[in-house]
């Protein structure tokens, strides 16, 4: 594990990697009485800060206008030990109305292609995204155990179980309970 601070956390290679890749983070804030509450969330990089799109009304939202602090999880893991990944601690400032509008755009279209944002369910879903959060890095930790002799070892030997591909599930029809 590697401990970073300021400048150094979004110089640092693998904090580029993971960045660069498009990946779902994992943003927690702090409830009220104190408890976490980590939320799956789109992101980008801009002018040296983190950019999450959401509702003004969510539950992160509320949270960070009470305590601006923030940690986001990236991971790019693979079967066996070949993993990575980085925790960023942060400060986050809440930008709303036509400040926002180019952050929100900015995570949208790293996510979605232009046509797929034209398609009419999918822009109805994302015009609730009407406030960006933009986390102020301060320091992180990694860890990567890609070049760990073990995780090598159990890439060759074809030992490590594989996990839950990626690729899109079956649609759900929604009110299908099966």
């Amino acid at each position: 594990m590697t401990a970073l601070h300021g400048p150094d956390v979004l110089a640092d290679p693998l904090v580029r990697e993971l960045l660069a890749a498009r990946l779902v983070g994992v943003l927690a804030t702090l409830d009220a009485d104190g408890g976490v509450h980590a939320v799956a969330v789109w992101l980008a990089e801009h002018d040296g800060a983190i950019v999450f799109a959401t509702n003004a009304a969510s539950r992160k939202v509320r949270n960070l206008e009470r305590d601006a602090r923030g940690t986001l999880a990236l991971h790019d893991s693979r079967p066996g030990l070949e993993v990575c990944g980085a925790s960023i601690r942060g400060r986050a400032t809440i930008v709303r109305g036509r400040d926002a509008t180019p952050l929100i755009e900015l995570v949208h279209r790293r996510y979605v292609a232009e046509t797929g944002l034209a398609l009419p369910a999918v822009a109805r879903f994302l015009a609730g995204d009407d406030v960006a959060v933009v986390l102020e890095v301060e320091s992180a930790t990694t860890w990567d155990e890609r070049a760990n002799p073990a995780a090598s070892e159990l890439q060759a030997s074809g030992e490590a179980l594989p996990l839950v591909p990626t690729s899109p599930r079956q649609s759900i029809v929604a009110g299908d309970s099966g």
